[in-house]
């Protein structure tokens, strides 16, 4: 699924993907979660909707998650050889890239959880 560009506010769609996370921490008043990627083992935060119900995830649970990828349009000053990475919207990265991005330039990239399911 290629990128599309999301004219109501300052973020590029990018993907739509299903990964197992592990939720580590949450915040029901900012709409955020703290997880861990089960296949890379790196963390990364999930936004979500304020219809999302945070309730329903449980601290130092798997879960089979649908996420949502978005990159800032206006990227700002980024090293020479990350332009690419954000401004070519037609290209798929994976997610895993994404989160490893997510290091670099953790003010660039945003993921969105929409779905999780226990594990």
């Amino acid at each position: 699924m290629s990128a599309t560009h999301n004219k109501e506010n300052e973020w590029n769609y990018r993907i739509t993907e299903q990964r197992q996370i592990l939720v580590k921490a949450k915040n029901n008043r900012i709409h955020r979660v703290s997880t861990i990627d089960l296949a890379t083992n790196l963390p990364f935060p999930l936004e979500t909707t304020e219809d999302f119900q945070m309730e329903s995830l449980e601290l130092e649970k798997g879960y089979f998650a649908t996420l949502k990828v978005y990159t800032l349009k206006n990227i700002g000053k980024v090293e020479g050889s990350a332009v690419e990475f954000f401004e070519a919207l037609d290209v798929d990265q994976s997610v895993e890239d994404f989160i490893k991005a997510y290091w670099l330039y953790p003010t660039l990239i945003r993921f969105e959880l929409v779905e999780a399911e226990p594990l």
